[in-house]
């Protein structure tokens, strides 16, 4: 068993996924936030892989306090933060961390994603900063602004800088990776290590409706949240506008249309919009 890195994953009924990368990836500790609260998905995984322990939480933590709770339980110097819809090859990881083992002072690192021509995993607002070690050259390291989902920390540098966990789903991971670069440490990813993300197109046929529902209200509130912690009300209130007023738009056609569950949905983004701007909690919790 690897003594350096533990994986973590935020589940939500995702067996099947588990399943795929987990019978890649038995030499490292994995530690699986089941928040679904379904105890036959732990006995099953923890039977079936030794390597594997299932934490069942009680409740839906939702993202941010998921991984919060992974990095607390992990005993390892690297903690590599997932979802389980990735599709990441054993020689990636082990490359992934080769790089965390021989780079000092970064709280990031991360794969890219193998097309990125339609969405890019990372952010950059400033000029590229060019290094000149091997270990950069190697792997095309390229230093970042902000970072999106599945990368690799350094748990002594994370340690009081955790996951916000005010976020349900959406944009915690910007904010976590902004206010670590706000504090200059490293958020670093790879141009040639590579990852593939499924999406929720993944996901089961029944869970649909609940990922929409999810989706609806917690984009929205996330990204007004995000905006106001980090800059300032009204900065928050100009990014929000267009989904408010998309979200009103839809709500009129399709109570046109007489359609009662993209009524629904356009609720629902209305809801996540005006409850972030009332600075209300991130209260909404679907039922599938």
């Amino acid at each position: 068993m690897n003594k350096d890195l533990t994986i973590v994953f935020s589940s939500y009924q995702s067996l099947k996924l588990l399943k795929i990368i987990l019978n890649i990836i038995k030499n490292y500790k994995v530690i699986v936030v089941e928040n679904s609260n379904d105890f036959s998905i732990k006995h099953e995984l923890e039977k079936k892989y030794r390597n594997v322990e299932v934490i069942i939480p009680g409740k839906n933590l939702g993202l941010a306090k998921s991984y919060n709770l992974g990095i607390k339980k992990a005993k390892t110097k690297f903690v590599f933060l997932n979802n389980p819809d990735i599709k990441i090859s054993k020689k990636t990881i082990t490359n992934l961390l080769e790089c965390a083992k021989k780079i000092k002072n970064f709280g990031i690192i991360s794969p890219t994603y193998i097309n990125e021509k339609i969405f890019k995993n990372y952010e950059v607002f400033n000029k590229k900063k060019i290094f000149k070690s091997k270990i950069y050259k190697k792997y095309k390291l390229m230093e970042v602004d902000l970072i999106d989902n599945n990368f690799l920390i350094r748990k002594n540098l994370i340690k009081k800088n955790m996951f916000d966990e005010k976020f349900f789903l959406y944009f915690e991971t910007f904010d976590f990776s902004f206010n670590l670069k706000r504090k200059g440490i490293k958020i670093l990813v790879s141009n040639k290590l590579k990852f593939h993300h499924t999406g929720s197109s993944s996901l089961p046929s029944s869970l649909n409706n609940f990922v929409k529902k999810t989706r609806s209200f917690h984009f929205n509130w996330g990204k007004f949240y995000f905006y106001r912690k980090n800059y300032n009300y009204f900065y928050a209130v100009r990014k929000i506008l267009p989904n408010f007023i998309k979200a009103i738009k839809k709500i009129f056609i399709n109570l046109f249309k007489f359609d009662i569950q993209n009524l629904l949905y356009s609720w629902l983004e209305l809801l996540g919009v005006v409850s972030g701007m009332l600075c209300l909690r991130s209260f909404y919790r679907p039922k599938k």
